[in-house]
């Protein structure tokens, strides 16, 4: 009974020296690692004196590990620590990929759906555009055809009382030897340039609403460019929106130091 007792004794002694062993290990570990981050001076001494501490107390468990007699079961133990503790922290680290991927998944599903609508609403845009200024120029090309028109039917009223004058005054035909000169003839010339001058300004007029058709249909695409410019969302982390919104901060206004013009919080604050 009483070596039963002395063996359990001597277990759990080895297996909590073990335990608290490893984990001083460890934290001594990520000492030594803060303290290559650091420039040297007073806080990097400060951090090696830790490290020298944790040092001295693994070397003062082993002597008492020894002195008892169990410096075997403190080793497995703590080795056995060591490795569940490497076991937890890849479990851990790959639970945070796994919230990670998920996140980013979900934030650029987010995203494209932002991204298609901002499309849709710019389309829209572009295709009323589009149609206003198919219409305008539709209704210009109307307008110009009825001005040529019209010229064309003052012409041929003009050149019809002219030639009915002349047939009236040359009993209706010239006389052999007889030319188409006379009193009409500077009269008829007067009048061909008359109607020659009418069709001059229907073209300039035809001209001139070509051209404003065409004014029309470059202020509808740059109507179209700044729609799809106004409907696209500056990109910005979620904290730096809410810190905007909070601060009253427009953010088209704002220049992403992020990646990819990303806007942050210090970008909004100035900071």
């Amino acid at each position: 009974m009483q070596q039963q007792a002395k063996e359990n004794t001597q277990d759990f002694y080895g297996q909590s020296i073990g335990n608290l062993k490893s984990q001083i290990q460890n934290y001594r570990s990520q000492l030594e690692q803060y303290s290559q981050q650091l420039p040297e001076g007073d806080a990097q001494a400060l951090v090696q004196e830790m490290i020298d501490s944790y040092t001295e107390l693994e070397s003062s468990m082993d002597q008492a590990a020894q002195d008892a007699g169990v410096q075997d079961k403190v080793d497995e133990a703590a080795q056995q620590t060591q490795q569940q503790m490497q076991e937890f922290a890849q479990g851990a680290a790959q639970q945070a990929q796994d919230t990670a991927g998920q996140a980013a998944g979900q934030a650029q599903q987010a995203a494209g759906q932002v991204a298609g609508k901002a499309q849709d609403a710019a389309g829209g845009a572009a295709q009323q555009a589009q149609d206003a200024a198919g219409q305008a120029t539709e209704q210009v090309g109307q307008v110009a055809g009825q001005a040529q028109e019209a010229a064309g039917g003052a012409t041929q009223q003009v050149q019809d009382t002219v030639g009915g004058l002349t047939g009236g005054l040359t009993g209706g035909g010239d006389k052999e030897g007889q030319g188409g000169g006379g009193p009409l003839g500077g009269v008829t010339d007067q009048v061909g340039q008359a109607a020659q001058g009418v069709q001059d300004t229907a073209g300039q007029a035809a001209g001139q609403a070509q051209q404003a058709a065409g004014q029309v249909t470059d202020q509808a695409g740059q109507v179209t460019e700044q729609a799809a410019g106004e409907d696209e969302e500056p990109k910005a982390t979620n904290a730096a929106k809410r810190k905007a919104e909070a601060l009253g901060v427009d953010l088209s206004k704002v220049q992403g130091s992020g990646a990819g013009g990303l806007i942050t919080i210090s970008d909004v604050t100035g900071s």
